[in-house]
């Protein structure tokens, strides 16, 4: 049975319902290994702001009674690396890690650490993704690839662009793209299992240059933009 270690934190607000996409996946073995440092006040601010309630909070009892449950004190800590090999975890998923992952932790799972980043790779690597590619009038979407020690640069499984109504404004672009992440993650462990993939069985990542956060001034003009309708890749 494929084993899936996921690095997150237990108040993630995106956790339940990434375990709703992987519910979907055969045969799949979970464990849970939770950070010790949870989702911060910060991040929840932001993701309250682009989603304006469109991922309520959720009773989690039931879902985490499907699955293995372990907290760490940091998943970069040996305690943690420790468990995904004693539990023989096969592939770990960035569920929402709140640290950034180091090599020892990389290389702990025989078949690395998986993400669904939101932004096509290689060229949108980085913070908001979605916002530069709006200004930039090109596309949204998801790329599934294995982590490294760069940023967002491992080998990519594939890309998985969001199609953009005209008329859809900022919050409903992102709460999509949250979703379109959620979906690609679960295809891309399902893709992983079934094609015997891992890293060193992928081309690397060509090399480019990572986007930092968007300005606030220009984070308005992509809302005034969705608004009026002028995104040039808007169906």
């Amino acid at each position: 049975m494929p084993h899936l270690g996921i690095l997150t934190s237990r108040s993630h607000p995106t956790l339940p319902y990434l375990l709703d996409e992987l519910a979907a996946v055969p045969g799949l073995q979970v464990t849970l290994l939770f950070d010790a440092k949870d989702f911060s006040d910060k991040d929840r601010a932001i993701f309250a702001d682009r989603t304006q309630g469109a991922f309520p909070p959720r009773d989690t009892a039931p879902l985490f009674a499907r699955c293995a449950c372990v907290d760490v004190p940091n998943h970069n800590d040996p305690q943690c690396l420790d468990l995904v090999r004693a539990r023989q975890i096969d592939l770990l998923l960035n569920g929402g890690t709140p640290r950034r992952v180091g090599p020892d932790l990389l290389r702990a799972a025989p078949r690395g650490v998986l993400n669904a980043h939101p932004g096509i790779l290689p060229k949108y690597r980085g913070a908001t993704c979605c916002e530069w590619a709006i200004h930039n009038d090109e596309p949204v979407g998801v790329t599934a690839h294995f982590m490294d020690e760069g940023l967002d640069s491992g080998p990519i499984l594939f890309p998985r662009e969001l199609p953009i109504r005209k008329g859809m404004d900022y919050s409903a672009v992102r709460v999509a793209l949250y979703r379109h992440a959620l979906q690609t993650a679960a295809e891309a462990v399902q893709a992983v299992f079934a094609n015997d993939l891992s890293p060193a069985k992928l081309p690397p990542q060509p090399p480019g240059e990572a986007f930092k956060p968007i300005p606030d001034d220009l984070l308005a003009a992509v809302k005034r933009k969705l608004d009026a309708g002028e995104y040039k890749c808007a169906k």
